[in-house]
């Protein structure tokens, strides 16, 4: 009813095994944090154009590792930006996209993204 009232088209219960990319993860978002910190250090820029889905926005090579650290601390407690990362990348240029494992729900997910687009499996 709440998803309804806010104009969702849909909405699904999942299983979970917890509240992730809400901030009901809050608590783990400081031990992760200082993971993430410790790491720092060792990290180096990408080599090669990275979404992340927190923002969904590209992040070029040559990237600060403390950028990335933030957004990967943002990830844990924000949802996840899926359909505007894919359609960032698709603008961008992007056309080929691998799902590796043995479901298809991001093949099934890309179609409803672009339904025009040729995609690699």
């Amino acid at each position: 009813e709440l998803a309804e009232n806010g104009g969702a088209l849909q909405a699904k219960v999942l299983k979970t095994s917890g509240g992730f990319h809400t901030p009901l993860m809050e608590p783990a978002k400081q031990k992760l944090s200082q993971a993430l910190e410790e790491a720092l250090p060792r990290m180096s820029s990408p080599k090669h154009t990275v979404y992340m889905n927190t923002t969904a926005a590209p992040l070029k090579p040559g990237t600060d590792p403390k950028d990335i650290v933030e957004l990967l601390k943002q990830q844990l407690t924000s949802p996840v930006l899926w359909e505007p990362s894919v359609q960032s990348m698709i603008q961008s240029g992007v056309t080929e996209f691998y799902e590796c494992g043995p479901n298809k729900q991001i093949k099934a997910m890309m179609k409803r993204i672009d339904p025009k687009g040729e995609r690699t499996g």
